[in-house]
């Protein structure tokens, strides 16, 4: 389905001559229209009939982000003169496609597909074929998905074929000091250097971790109350997994990791610590299900977080960085980046590289109780793990 999105949006720029603009925008137009009416028809022609007592949350919201995306589709298309008006229209619909691939997926037992936005650039390029670091000028290095021509010529050090319906950039912040104390200078790589600061406020990516997202499986996700044994089941046997649990209180209460077939080997995720909150890595093992022990009279909520959900670090350095506490797993874009890690409480702390199986790999940084040092990520995409107890901050250092 979503080939076809791609087919039908690149085909806006097939064939147009060298006609006078307002027929071109006329014909380019009436091509928008012939999409919005096609996706109404595949909505109505879809078999599912939602069923709120039947059905998976995470089902229904999809089918609904789908009929949503075809009614924005309609709106925005009123009163548009040209097709770069329609821009936002072809975000409507290839946003509702998506979601009905989604749902499609589901009802089909399968995982959700992959997905590439629309270049960043422009709508009308069609889809992303690729990701790419890039920066706007006097602005900082992200990661963008961009069509295979924008590709080429940022790889070949061209600008991309600028329109102007480059989606929003994000509002400009003054650049972040150092969060170590003044005269901190480039010492921070020792573990004797500056005194470590207070953990700054947690912003709001930090939250990622709160609920579990809305695409979450039945399967993958459980909450209850009171001490349990439990199974969350994996998306697949051979796949790897992201563990979230929360815990009501601390006190009296942890999380183990139990194997049963391999008798009394316990993994414990939170015991004699304060923290209500475990994220760890969990490899595959060929056993479909993941069994969990809560030690605790209070309430709980366990899940897989979908490995398309997970945080990013990207966006948190081109901000204020990220505070949290305990374990964490975020996606870190590639490209060797310059972090500052502080840890502001605590006893053990490590920055792992994960393999694409989530075993730990490559140690970025290890210390002990407060301290400060400076990272560079590694230059190939993947996933980064926090392990600690105690309260942390990453935050931008600059270049390398």
């Amino acid at each position: 389905m979503s080939d076809g999105v791609v087919g039908a949006i690149r085909g806006l720029f097939r064939g147009r001559g060298r006609e006078e603009g307002a027929d071109r925008a006329e014909r380019d137009l009436a091509r928008v229209d012939a999409e919005i009416t096609a996706f109404g028809e595949a909505l109505a022609a879809h078999p599912f009939t939602p069923d709120h007592a039947a059905h998976d949350p995470a089902l229904l919201a999809d089918y609904q982000r789908a009929l949503d995306a075809y009614d924005q589709a309609k709106r925005d298309f009123v009163g548009d003169r040209t097709l770069r008006d329609a821009a936002d229209v072809l975000r409507s619909l290839d946003a509702g496609r998506y979601a009905l691939a989604c749902v499609d997926a589901a009802l089909e037992g399968r995982p959700r597909p992959h997905r590439l936005p629309l270049c960043f650039f422009d709508p009308r390029h069609g889809r992303a074929a690729e990701e790419v670091r890039w920066a706007p000028p006097g602005g900082a290095a992200r990661t963008i998905a961009v069509c295979a021509a924008d590709a080429v010529r940022l790889a070949e050090g061209r600008p991309p074929i600028e329109s102007g319906l480059r989606e929003p950039e994000p509002v400009p912040r003054s650049a972040p000091g150092p969060r170590s104390a003044p005269g901190s200078g480039k010492g921070t790589d020792a573990p004797s250097a500056p005194p470590v600061p207070p953990a700054p406020p947690v912003p709001p990516a930090a939250e990622a971790y709160e609920t579990w997202p809305a695409h979450t499986g039945a399967g993958q996700r459980r909450e209850g109350r009171g001490g349990t044994g439990l199974v969350l089941h994996r998306t697949g046997a051979a796949e790897p997994a992201v563990l979230v649990v929360h815990l009501e209180r601390a006190e009296n209460s942890w999380v183990e990791l139990t194997h049963p077939s391999d008798g009394p080997v316990r993994q414990p995720l939170t015991h004699a610590s304060a923290l209500t909150r475990a994220v760890v890595p969990v490899p595959a093992d060929g056993r479909p299900g993941i069994h969990l022990h809560l030690h605790t009279a209070k309430g709980w909520r366990a899940w897989l977080h979908p490995l398309d959900a997970l945080p990013s670090l990207d966006p948190l350095l081109l901000d204020d960085g990220l505070a949290s506490a305990g374990s964490y797993v975020l996606r870190h874009p590639g490209g060797r980046e310059r972090v500052r890690v502080a840890q502001h409480s605590g006893s053990a702390f490590a920055l792992h590289v994960l393999r694409p199986d989530l075993r730990l790999g490559q140690a970025l940084c290890e210390g002990d109780g407060a301290f400060i040092r400076t990272v560079v990520t590694p230059r190939k995409p993947g996933l980064l793990y926090v392990r600690s107890r105690g309260t942390w901050s990453l935050t931008p250092a600059g270049r390398p």
